[in-house]
């Protein structure tokens, strides 16, 4: 079985792969003060409470955007396998043709997305990922990664402006206006918030097409997606494990051989 994981700002998402299907996806906080050792226990546990602990681990690959945060796991999953445990970073065989300034500034999170993204749907691209901020990644008709964007996140928006406004309340998403007209301030951050990500998505996506010379596939990936993705008024897909996917990819090209 192959361990990948995606380090986000705020969770760690795992998954386990056996063959060419993914056996479970777990979550865990992002937590830079724990130890490989704390790690190795908790990634036993989560290995234990989706009955995948019996299963050989035969190699792992990570993904990172918090610093330090790669090299604490990387110690942790050494503890659980004897195969090679690969980080993505520079020197990392990627098949990824990054048509950009300065590649080494580029998220690896963003790098396994388009990984994946590049050779299983219809290009152009553009992938969309929902988490801490609200990234865009634009795959051209060959698959080579041509450009990006950043916002803050739908989270980070609302939390931003309630640290720093005087009368604005902190709000949930549970429940999302149907229609754009906030009866009340809550509502009104909260569709703001929603229906905002889901017009600058239909806007930048409209403009990716301009500059890519043809309407892109858009791939939403990340914890809002699901939050969001109603309100879109443009077609997409919701691939929710596409950086998984992207590290297993990763890991196959760079050690040759199935992740059973």
């Amino acid at each position: 079985m192959l361990i990948a994981l995606d380090i986000g700002n705020n969770h760690v998402t795992i998954g386990g792969f056996d063959g060419d299907d993914i056996r479970f996806v777990a979550s865990i906080a992002t937590d830079r003060k724990q130890t490989g050792e704390e790690y190795a226990c908790t990634l036993k546990n989560v290995l234990a409470l989706h009955h995948a602990d019996s299963l050989p681990v035969t190699g792992a690959a990570i993904c990172s955007v918090v610093p330090g945060m790669a090299h604490t796991m990387a110690r942790a999953l050494r503890f659980l396998t004897d195969g090679p445990v690969l980080v993505v970073g520079t020197g990392v065989k990627t098949g990824l043709n990054l048509k950009i300034a300065e590649p080494r500034s580029l998220g690896t999170d963003r790098v396994a997305t388009a990984v994946h993204a590049s050779h299983t749907y219809p290009m152009p691209c553009v992938v969309v990922d929902l988490g801490t901020a609200t990234t865009f990644t634009a795959l051209d008709h060959t698959g080579a990664l041509v450009g990006s964007a950043i916002a803050p996140g739908v989270q980070l928006s609302l939390t931003a402006l309630n640290e720093h406004t005087a009368q604005l309340p902190t709000v949930g998403l549970d429940d999302v206006p149907q229609n754009v007209l906030g009866r009340n301030t809550a509502e009104a951050l909260c569709i703001g918030a929603v229906y905002g990500t889901a017009a600058m998505i239909e806007g930048m996506t409209e403009r990716y097409a301009a500059a890519l010379g043809g309407t892109p596939t858009v791939v939403l990936t990340g914890g809002m997606a699901e939050v969001v993705r109603p309100y879109l008024r443009i077609p997409t897909i919701h691939a929710p494990t596409l950086a998984l996917w992207g590290l297993a990819d990763i890991w196959r090209r760079n050690h040759g051989r199935e992740a059973k």
